[in-house]
Order: structure tokens, then C-alpha cells, then sequence
């Protein structure tokens, strides 16, 4: 529809005319407010009403704020309501006097293009501030118009360049200002863009060079400008320049190095080599030029080549030696070689490498690879012989003083007893010279390992020497000395308390030896020094014996050496004690010194520092090894010396054991496999058949778990450390050493074997309702009269009288139930049955019956008042 500008036909009437002016202004889509001069509102268009009306009533408060604000400051201010924002105008109103009426008109959209675009503008600053490259914008007049912190900072640290510089730049600086000049103007004049290099000389004279991209920037008002970005590049002209210098270094080395340098590509032909590889090979490098590598390695390394060229091509290098054959030289000559692949832009790669020549290197490990390997050789020859020679003797050793234990728990008149102490006393002699033989081994080897575990200086020191004063007094010597406990009243340490007592034991043992009756031994323990951690000691041990020449008292630390020749002869010994003491003393932390005036006597001492360790609240009792707890338990003897069995089954049978045995590794994977099951297995380790360490696997395989878990107990005659530690990862829980000690066979088993309760009284405390003087009955019948049926069932299964067994077990079923034996129930059961076709099941259970029922014999009297005494 045309719209046509002209004065209207007729006028409304007035009413009407009002009427048509507000709706006029109400459907204004800007608000109007009209208020009186006290700022009274008069008049709000709808626009006004909704967007006031929208506001909580905290937001109208503020709005009335802002719009009183705005009419008092005249103008078009901005104006925020809420999140929207308007330009206000203020305009004096018709009646009454002193109103104004406000025109809103909204530009929300204007004002958020107008953040965001400062948002942006700030953004773009601060990425620019926090680039390292100075960043600049010059006009035509050569100023800037923007330059972020780099370009600011790289400014202010120059004399020219400075905004606040008024001096005239000295010639070489104005040379540098001309130069930016010259092309700020090329890029103006002609709108290419242009990469320059150039440099910038600070106020210090140190100068930096920088490569700037410059390019034209042109403004909306159509103003050029000129953008730069410049980037220090001042490292990289010193690497360049380095590099130059490196390249002529190297070019030197090539000519003037002793080492063999040389490259080749990548099909194995060589491009250069150095003088000193053209000298090793017999050929001038120019000859060498384009000559394969196969053609100068000996025929065994040729094939070797195409292998080597391989691996550079697909790892980049490699390193190794290379057998060459020079001509006019008989024997190869050895090079070490690194070489490396090269790849560079432009070129093909090729392959740089370095060598050196190792013939004589090569020709010395050889030989000392074959001496190592004959001195390897040798030791464990030795290892193999004195394991042998520790066997051999150790084993029969065993059976004799085993047999002499036995022989001296019979009754025997005085002469026997006398017999019986020689061959005693020299069974020990013997197992001394053998344990001084392979601690000598152990020295020598490395292989002896010291303990650290707390004990009393002062009581070890003491008790260890007892023996031999009462021995020195037997032989009319006068021994004394000062206790160190008379100095130490902190004694206790950690340490290895055998050791230290076999360096005692061997050199009052040697004063001892070579002191005539009537001489006299002084033994002395002596405080240092005391810190909060340790204690520093000192041990002697004098005598007034035959003393040792001088020219000598070297020489009998050495192992197998005693001062005079026919000492061994008058004394005895094999010259391995002092030697093993004074390695004991170093590997202690000490050293053994001696003093000493031939006919007159000699002195020996050491001193060591020794950490402390808390002293125990008391000591712990031992336990003695005769109370037949191990009485009823299963133990199978694997052992192919016959002797060294019966020793075994003689000393276990007399703590109640019942004992079987094998004589060779199968047999006894066998008995484990197929009987009843045992509690424990002593197992040799150097048997027929299947040695101890397989029979052990194969145990340990079986399918029975009960059975595959049983304890093993290693009988061993190696004494090495790695051997037992062999031992233990192959499966067994501890190591007993032959001759073993009758104690040390009780005290490993009891510790090895679980010792559980054979019974439960849960049931017969029940039954007495707190009358223990019930319970106590019932024990003391049980006592009494459970021997004699275990005998008697003992008897039935040797008979094999498994009616007369059941007869037997049903009658003591129920005291095996009120006194709640623990495991018997199938047993129980199956002898009372009594299956005819079921022997051997019937035998294993009358052996569980049998060994629970002792195993509660030896138990139970600890439950009655007073213990087992009562």
C-alpha cells in the first residue's frame, strides 16, 4: 500500500485523537517513561510496563537508580537493565512543569558485538604478549602504531630503537635504522611480502640477529601499514658457524686421527677413509674408494657382511668387530667398529663409521679367558672334591659317632667306657679337621657368609672358652685373664657369635698346644670405646709358650704353614687355624695382629667394632628335647647308607617315632605315594637312583596335596651356603649336616613338624558342667589304661588280627570320644568294620589310631594340676 504525506481529510475528534496518540505510544516497541519533576512516574508505554514488569523487585530498585541517573545526567547514556542495555534520551515533556519523558531504545546486540570484539582484541594481545617473538606494526612515518611485550622489551634494551632516544645514532646504528627503513618501504611500495635477516645491536654492544617476515597491512580508512614478525636467530648463525668450524675439525681428525674412520653406502662399498684405516689395511684410500667391504674381511666374516649391511639399513647401525686380512700379514688383525646411518635432505644416505685396532686386546682376553676358564676349572673341581670329600667321610663319620651315641646309652664297664671316649673323642678331631678344611675352602672361594644376630659378648666369650680352661688346666697350665664383662656394661650386639667364638677357640687352643706344663695363658676381653650405636673391643690371648721366629710370623697366617718344621709332627694340626682366624678377624671388620719372641711366647690380639643390640627382658629358656613330643609321628628315613639309616631309626624310635625307610630316591617317592601318610621325610641328598633334589620334585608333584606337602629335611654333607640355600629353593623346609647332633636332629624336626593338640576337651568339659575334678578323672583313667589297649591294637596289626583290632577299638571308642582325640573318627569307623579285602587301608588306620593315641599320652598329663608331675 502506498503511503501518501498530507494533512488529514477531516480532524478526529479530540477524544479520538487522544485516544489514537496513546495507543500511538503504546505500540512504540522502545519503552517511554514519562515522570513528573519529583520523579513521580506519570506514564509508561507497554514496552516500558513489560520490561519493568519482568524484574524482581531488588532489579526494579536498581533500574529506578540507573534511570534517575540517566535523567539527571541528561545525554543518551547507556543503560542496564538486567541482562538487556539501552541508549537513553532525556526530553522536557508538555505539562506538568519540570516533567521529562525518557525514550529507551535497546542495543543489547550492539553493546555484546562490542565486548566480544574487546574480548577478542585482548586475547589476541595477550597470545601475542606471551609469543617470544617480537611482533610490530609500523606506519609510513616509520612509527608504531602496536608492538607486543617481546618487541616492547627487545626496544627498551637498545639505544636507537628506544621510544624515549634522542640522540643521534652512531654510524653503524644509524646503518641498522636505515636498513629497517629500506624495507618497511620496499613492502609499502610494493605489497610483497619480504623475509629479511639483519642485526640488532643492544646498549650493552652484545649484537643479535634476527630473521623478520614483513607484509602489508592495509586498514579499512585504507591507511598501509606495514606487520613484521621477527624471530632471533643469533643460536642458529653461532651453530652455523660452529658447524664450519666442526667440519673443518673433522676434516682433521679424518687426516690426522690414529683411529680408523670411514664410510660406505648403503651397498656396502666404501666412499672414504681416513689415512690411519688405508695404513692398518696396506692400501692407499684412494684405491679404496668404491671397494666392497666383503673384499677386505677374511673369508669366515664375509657372509657375515651382507647381514651387517641389513641390520644399519633397518636399525641404523651397528657396532662389533671385524676380522680384516692386510696384505703381506699372516695373522688377522681385530677391529672394534661403531658405525652409524646417515640420512640428510639433498643426498642418499650412507653409513659413517669408527674403529679401532684391538688384535692384541683380542689375542690377551684369549689368553685370559683360557686361564679363567682352567682357574674356574680348578675351583669347581675343588668345590666337586671337597663336596665329595665332605660326603665320603662326613657320611661314614656320621654312622661311627651315631653308632658310639647309641653304644654309649648301653650299659658298659670302665674299660669300654674308655674305648668309647677314644673313639668319640676322635671321630670329633676328625670332623674338626674336615669343618677347618672347608671353612679354609670358603675363604678362599668368597663363599663363607657371616650370621647377624644379637647376642652376649660377654657371656659367649665366656662360655665358648670353658671347655679349653678346664682342658689347659688338665695339662697343668695356669690360665687368667680379665672378663670383659668387667669393662661392658652394655655386652650385647649383633654379630656372628659362632665365628667370633672359633677365632678364640683357635688361638687359645693353639696357646694351649705349644705351652709346656707349667706355663701360663692370659686371656683378656677389653672395652675401647662406646658409642650409642656400637662398642669398640679388644681380644687377647698370651701365652709363655715356644714363641715363633721372626722371619716365621708372617708366614703362619698362610694357610697349611706352621712355624717350624716339625711342629705338626710334635703338635699335630694342620696349620689352618690362624689363617681361617685372621680371615675371620678382616671379614669381621678387624685385623689379627701378633707379637711374638721365639722361647719366650707370643701374643695375639684383634680389635672390632661391633653395632649394639637391645637387651632381652630375659633369656629365653631352651627347651629340653626329651619330652617325647614327637612321640607317634611318621617319619620315613630316604638314606642308601645302611649305617646312617639304623642311626637314624635308632635315634628316632627312642623319642617314640615310628620310622621307615628307603634306600634310594624312587623307593622313597614310592613310600610317600603309596602309604599311610607321613609327618615328615629325612631325605639324603646324594642318592641312587633319583638323587634327593629330583625325589624331592617328584614329591612335591604328586597328585595327593596331603601327600605333596609333606616337611622334607635335607641330610647333606655340603656345608657350602649356596648348596643349602639350593636345597631350601628346591622345596625343603631345613637342612640337617652330617655328623649331625643328636639335639640339632630333635630341635630341626620339632621346629619343621606342626605340633597341633592331639585332642579336644570341648566335649568332656561339657559333660562335667564345670566339675573339673571330673575332667581331671577322666584323664588320669585315660593314662592309665590307654597304653595297654594301644599296645594290645599295635599288636593286632602286626598279626594283621583285625578282628581281635576291632574288638579293641570298640572297646576304647568312647574314651577316644570324651576326650575328643582329634583325627581318629574314620579310623575308628573303619576298624570297628573291619573289611576283610582292605589291609592296607586297615593298617594305615590302625597307625593314625596308634599315633594319635601316644601323641594324647604325651600331651594330656599337661592338663592335669601341676603339670606333667602330677
Amino acid at each position: 500500500m502506498p503511503l501518501i504525506f498530507a494533512e488529514p481529510a477531516a480532524p478526529l475528534p479530540a477524544e479520538a485523537e487522544l485516544q489514537a496518540l496513546r495507543l500511538l505510544a503504546d505500540l512504540n516497541p522502545h519503552p517511554v517513561l514519562r515522570f513528573d519533576a519529583q520523579g513521580q512516574q506519570l506514564y509508561a508505554n507497554q514496552a516500558a510496563r513489560q520490561l519493568l514488569g519482568g524484574l524482581a523487585p531488588a532489579q526494579q530498585a536498581l533500574v529506578s537508580e540507573r534511570l534517575s541517573a540517566a535523567l539527571l545526567a541528561g545525554g543518551s547514556p547507556l543503560i542496564e537493565v538486567g541482562e538487556r542495555f539501552f541508549r537513553g534520551q532525556a526530553v522536557a515533556s508538555v505539562p506538568p512543569a519540570g516533567s521529562l519523558t525518557l525514550y529507551l531504545v535497546e542495543i543489547t546486540e550492539q553493546v555484546l558485538a562490542e565486548r566480544q570484539l574487546a574480548e577478542q582484541r585482548s586475547l589476541i594481545e595477550q597470545i601475542l604478549d606471551t609469543t617470544p617473538n617480537p611482533v610490530f606494526v609500523r606506519n609510513a612515518q616509520a612509527e608504531i602504531v602496536f608492538a607486543n611485550r617481546a618487541s616492547v622489551e627487545l626496544r627498551s634494551q637498545t639505544s636507537h630503537l628506544h621510544p624515549t632516544h634522542a640522540q643521534p645514532a652512531t654510524p653503524p646504528l644509524a646503518q641498522e635504522i636505515a636498513s629497517y627503513q629500506a624495507n618497511d618501504a620496499h613492502v609499502l611500495a610494493t605489497g610483497e611480502q619480504l623475509t629479511s635477516e639483519g642485526p640488532v645491536t643492544l646498549a650493552t654492544g652484545e649484537q643479535r640477529w634476527f630473521r623478520t617476515v614483513r607484509r602489508l597491512l592495509v586498514r579499512p580508512d585504507g591507511e598501509r601499514q606495514v606487520l613484521g614478525i621477527s624471530t632471533d636467530i643469533t643460536a642458529q648463525r653461532v651453530a652455523v658457524r660452529g658447524l664450519e668450524l666442526r667440519d673443518q675439525q673433522y676434516r682433521d681428525l679424518m687426516a690426522h686421527s690414529q683411529a680408523l674412520i670411514f664410510t660406505h653406502d648403503l651397498a656396502g662399498k666404501l666412499l672414504s677413509v681416513n689415512p690411519a684405516g688405508a695404513a692398518l689395511v696396506g692400501c692407499p684410500a684412494e684405491a679404496m674408494v668404491g671397494v666392497h667391504l666383503a673384499e677386505g674381511a677374511l673369508p669366515a666374516y664375509r657372509a657375515e657382511v651382507a647381514a651387517y649391511l641389513q641390520q644399519v639399513a633397518t636399525q641404523g647401525g651397528h657396532q662389533g668387530v671385524m676380522a680384516l686380512a692386510p696384505p703381506g700379514h699372516e695373522k688377522p688383525r681385530y677391529v672394534l667398529y661403531h658405525t652409524h646411518l646417515v640420512r640428510e635432505e639433498s643426498q642418499a644416505p650412507y653409513v659413517v663409521g669408527y674403529g679401532q685396532d684391538i688384535t692384541e686386546r683380542i689375542e690377551a682376553e684369549r689368553a685370559l679367558k683360557q686361564a679363567k676358564n682352567a682357574a674356574e676349572a680348578a675351583v669347581k673341581a675343588r668345590e666337586n672334591f671337597l663336596a665329595n670329600m665332605s660326603h665320603e667321610i662326613r657320611t661314614p663319620l656320621n654312622g661311627v659317632l651315631g653308632m658310639a651315641g647309641q653304644l654309649a646309652r648301653t650299659a658298659l664297664d670302665s674299660r669300654q667306657q674308655e674305648f668309647l671316649s677314644t673313639i668319640r673323642h676322635a671321630g670329633q678331631h676328625l670332623l674338626h679337621i674336615i669343618n677347618d678344611v672347608l671353612d679354609m675352602a670358603k675363604i678362599t672361594s668368597g663363599k663363607l657368609e657371616l650370621e647377624s644376630q644379637p647376642f652376649n659378648l660377654c657371656d659367649s666369650m665366656y662360655e665358648c672358652l670353658q671347655p679349653l680352661v678346664a682342658q689347659a688346666q688338665e695339662k697343668g697350665i695356669e690360665v687368667t685373664g680379665t672378663r670383659l664383662q668387667k669393662s661392658c656394661p652394655q655386652p650385647w650386639v649383633l654379630g656372628d657369635a659362632y665365628r667370633l667364638n672359633q677365632i678364640l677357640l683357635n688361638l687359645v687352643a693353639n696357646a694351649i698346644k705349644f705351652t709346656e706344663p707349667g706355663g701360663r695363658i692370659v686371656i683378656v676381653g677389653q672395652l675401647l670405646a662406646e658409642t650409642e650405636a656400637t662398642i669398640t673391643v679388644r681380644f687377647s690371648v698370651a701365652d709363655t709358650g715356644i714363641g715363633i721366629a721372626y722371619d716365621k710370623q708372617e708366614a703362619i697366617f698362610d694357610g697349611f704353614t706352621q712355624a717350624y718344621a716339625d711342629t705338626t709332627r710334635r703338635y699335630g694340626g694342620t696349620g689352618l687355624g690362624l689363617s681361617i682366624s685372621r680371615a675371620l678377624v678382616e671379614q669381621l671388620g678387624g685385623s689379627l695382629r701378633l707379637s711374638s719372641e721365639p722361647g719366650l711366647g707370643s701374643t695375639f690380639a684383634f680389635v672390632l667394632t661391633l653395632p649394639k643390640a637391645p637387651s632381652p627382658l630375659a633369656p629365653a629358656p631352651t627347651a629340653p628335647y626329651d619330652t617325647g613330643a614327637l612321640r607317634g609321628r611318621r617319619v620315613l628315613v630316604v638314606e642308601d647308607n645302611e649305617i646312617n639309616r639304623t642311626v637314624a631309626r635308632l635315634l628316632l624310635e627312642d623319642w617314640g617315632v615310628v620310622v621307615e625307610e628307603a634306600e634310594d630316591g624312587r623307593a622313597g617317592v614310592d613310600r610317600v605315594r603309596d602309604d599311610a601318610p607321613y609327618d615328615l621325610v629325612l631325605m639324603d641328598i646324594q642318592l641312587p637312583v633319583l638323587n634327593g633334589l629330583d625325589a624331592t620334585a617328584a614329591i612335591r608333584a604328586l597328585p595327593d596335596a596331603e601327600r605333596a606337602q609333606v616337611p622334607i629335611v635335607a641330610l647333606t654333607a655340603n656345608v657350602f651356603k649356596s648348596d643349602r640355600d639350593h636345597y631350601l629353593g628346591a622345596g625343603m623346609q631345613a637342612c640337617l649336616s652330617k655328623p649331625f647332633e643328636e639335639e640339632d636332629v630333635y630341635r630341626t624336626l620339632l621346629r619343621v613338624l606342626p605340633t597341633p593338640r592331639s585332642f579336644d576337651l570341648t566335649r568332656l568339659r561339657q559333660m562335667a558342667r564345670g566339675r573339673e575334678e571330673f575332667v581331671v578323672k577322666i584323664i588320669r583313667s585315660f593314662l592309665r589304661n590307654m597304653p595297654g589297649s594301644l599296645a594290645a591294637l599295635r599288636q593286632a596289626m602286626d598279626s594283621a588280627n583285625w578282628t581281635e583290632a576291632a574288638k579293641i577299638t570298640h572297646h576304647i571308642k568312647p574314651s577316644l570320644e570324651s576326650l575328643g582325640l582329634v583325627d581318629v573318627a574314620d579310623a575308628v569307623r573303619l576298624l570297628e568294620a573291619a573289611p576283610a579285602d582292605s589291609h592296607a587301608a586297615l593298617r594305615a588306620a590302625a597307625l593314625r589310631l596308634l599315633m594319635q593315641g601316644e601323641l594324647a599320652l604325651a600331651e594330656l598329663p599337661h592338663e592335669l594340676p601341676g603339670g606333667i608331675r602330677s
